[in-house]
């Protein structure tokens, strides 16, 4: 989603709304707060809901951190930490500031050099470093000395700490460090460095992070236990109190990149050690289920599913995962999102610009947009922001055929402006390069199943396939076939990979148009699937043979079943034949000709090629399956429809049979986007 959308759809509202529930606190003790997770895919709107988030919540304690890039810098889970605490710390006007004296000193305690050949000396050390012993408080300038050989450390992957440890420590410049210091290090793993005197404690720390791996690693869990014990110290006199009446916000994006997963494995440990609730509410983004998502998932017993974190599309409850984690998955936008982002488009249009030739045009807009990309953000985005730039006189039939055409140079006229190859790219960024050349190919079945199972298509590609298998156990990447509910592309995914399938060149192999639906047609022969053979054969531009297939069926089943099987051969994928799409009644004559039979074939022939090229309005309650709205833009096949569901029916005796295919033809008496 682009940056100027985020926050304005209802799902964005619904994410903030819950966020601000959560953080908003009553005078009283502290009360657990669950890390929310937000699941979704590339250009499924997250960074740009973060960046929204952070906006609207400068009247809270506040961090945002992109955690990809801090990996990609070479950075560490305590560098996510430090930076975390130093943004948290800032001051704002009306907020009470917050400090961290603990994990602050502790910071200091690990880049400062001591004589590690004896504890003793090394103590008294850090001892006169901090002069912790005469139990007064710190000046800015006693404790600068803690933090002046921390600059030399980065080599030990300290880059940059000297610059905010001094902040951390100065917001509990007026707590005395003595008994109150001590308190909140006794908050620390139980497994942690010897208690004692602070500065033996210090030392503690700082032999084990600079030791083996395992010592480290225990360091770093004093750290995180010192964090939220300066956290749960700010909330916790009287006065703190009465002020402090919203917890923290910390946003962690891209939380399922390797330092992203490593933190939150130690935070949450850290919160589950404590068992004393802190006030920060961590919102994470993850394109992935992380493995801190896996863990909280396999200790709950079960794995949710995480699309119905929306019982409504204003309503969002995140599901839980466990007892530290709840998550819920990104939905994409409804049509009515999507119609509201086609309103503001139409806006913006230049003075004198046509219109689309509807009655309605943000209705019209809305909702062939939608059915194109079926609310993926990103995609709407894409595509909105494309038509809008298209030229002032272009027709807007004209304009939506090239808003996602390929610029391979397989269409002619090249379109002038198209966001398919961008949003190609974007939505398998995740896939390798050599699943990304074969994924085209898989988009000529119905479900990834069909297309994992077709043995032909995949000969001597036993490594992508085994990628191939992955990529259709992500539920995330995936969607439920409505016939089926089994794993199928998203409707935009697979939109665009049929148009580089159409591209391909024709030698014969399963990388092409026909090899690709010929595998799949053969392999639903061998399984006796005769409805899957039509649907292979219409994709093939045999009309007559799916055709044939429905004339037989119309004598052997009754009405509903024979519907159902009519609207799902009338969404085969179909090619441009190297063009861009053309008018849609001169396509239904060059297939329908002279329809040949008796006057049940013949009606039946006309009915599935306008179905094919048309688009059709939703089912009743019914998710919909995959189809292309751009081969009738304005529906103008729809009374044709409606025509041959009338012929149909006239010879039929059964009484609901006739009803049936009466409903069917007033269905197509309304325009689909009304």
């Amino acid at each position: 989603m682009a940056d100027g959308r985020a926050g304005r759809s209802e799902r964005d509202v619904a994410v903030r709304r819950r966020v601000a529930e959560t953080l908003s606190r009553q005078q009283g003790p502290l009360r657990p707060i669950p890390a929310l997770m937000l699941l979704g895919t590339r250009g499924s709107g997250k960074t740009a809901l973060t960046g929204h988030l952070r906006q609207w919540a400068q009247r809270v304690p506040l961090a945002s951190i992109d955690l990809e890039p801090v990996g990609e810098r070479g950075g560490t889970p305590i560098d996510v930490l430090i930076e975390m605490a130093f943004q948290l710390s800032a001051h704002h006007d009306g907020i009470p500031q917050l400090g961290f004296p603990a994990l602050g000193s502790l910071l200091a305690a690990v880049g400062t050099a001591v004589d590690a050949r004896s504890r003793e000396r090394a103590v008294r050390d850090m001892a006169e470093a901090l002069r912790a012993g005469r139990a007064r408080e710190h000046s800015y300038e006693e404790l600068q000395g803690i933090v002046d050989g921390v600059a030399q450390l980065a080599g030990l992957g300290l880059p940059g700490w000297s610059s905010v440890v001094m902040p951390l420590v100065q917001g509990g410049i007026r707590l005395r460090l003595g008994l109150r210091l001590r308190r909140r290090f006794a908050e620390t793993s139980s497994a942690g460095p010897g208690r004692g005197a602070t500065a033996d404690f210090l030392v503690g720390v700082n032999r084990l992070y600079h030791g083996y791996p395992a010592q480290r690693a225990e360091a770093e869990r004093v750290l995180l236990d010192s964090f939220l014990a300066d956290l749960r110290g700010a909330y916790a006199s009287g006065r703190a109190d009465r002020r402090r009446t919203t917890h923290c916000l910390a946003l962690l994006d891209n939380a399922d990149s390797p330092v992203g997963e490593s933190f939150l494995t130690l935070l949450l440990e850290s919160r589950e050690r404590s068992g004393r609730p802190d006030p920060l509410l961590v919102v994470t983004t993850a394109r992935r289920r992380p493995e801190t998502l896996v863990r909280a998932e396999t200790g709950s017993g079960h794995r949710p599913d995480y699309r119905e974190s929306w019982p409504q599309h204003s309503l969002f409850r995140p599901l839980s995962a466990g007892p530290l984690v709840v998550a819920g998955q990104l939905r994409d936008l409804s049509r009515r999102e999507v119609e509201a982002q086609a309103a503001a488009t139409l806006d913006t249009l230049p003075a004198g610009s046509v219109l689309p030739h509807t009655d309605n045009a943000v209705q019209w807009l809305g909702w062939i947009v939608y059915e194109v990309t079926r609310g993926h953000p990103a995609g709407t985005a894409e595509v909105l922001d494309n038509l809008r730039r298209m030229p002032a006189d272009m027709p807007w039939d004209a304009r939506v055929h090239q808003c996602l055409a390929p610029l391979d140079g397989s269409v002619q006229p090249v379109p002038a402006l198209s966001a398919g190859p961008r949003l190609l790219e974007l939505l398998l960024r995740d896939c390798s390069a050599q699943l990304g050349r074969l994924m085209p190919r898989a988009a000529a079945g119905v479900t990834l199943g069909r297309a994992e199972t077709c043995e032909s298509l995949w000969e001597g590609q036993e490594p992508v396939l085994r990628e191939f298998v992955g990529y259709c156990a992500d539920d995330l990447r995936t969607v439920p076939e409505p016939d089926e509910g089994l794993p199928s592309l998203h409707r935009l995914t697979r939109f665009l990979l049929l148009r580089r399938l159409d591209g391909a060149p024709e030698n014969g192999g399963p990388g092409s148009w026909a090899g690709a639906h010929g595998a799949l047609r053969a392999a639903a022969v061998a399984r006796g699937d005769l409805r899957a053979v039509a649907y292979h054969d219409l994709a093939l531009d045999d009309l007559g043979s799916a055709v044939g297939y429905l004339r037989e069926r119309f004598d052997e089943v009754g009405a509903d079943e024979w519907c159902a099987d009519l609207a799902w051969l009338q969404r085969a994928p179909c090619r441009w034949a190297g063009a861009l799409p053309e008018a849609a009644r001169d396509r239904y004559e060059r297939l329908v000709g002279v329809a040949g039979g008796d006057a049940p074939r013949r009606a039946i022939t006309r009915l599935l090629a306008a179905g094919w090229i048309t688009p059709h309005p939703r089912p009743d309650g019914a998710a919909q399956p995959y189809g292309d709205p751009l081969g009738d833009p304005y529906a103008e096949l729809y009374p044709d429809i409606a025509e041959e569901f009338l012929t149909l029916r006239r010879p039929i005796g059964d009484e609901h049979d006739r009803h049936v295919l009466l409903r069917m033809a007033q269905r197509y008496e309304r325009k689909p986007w009304w």
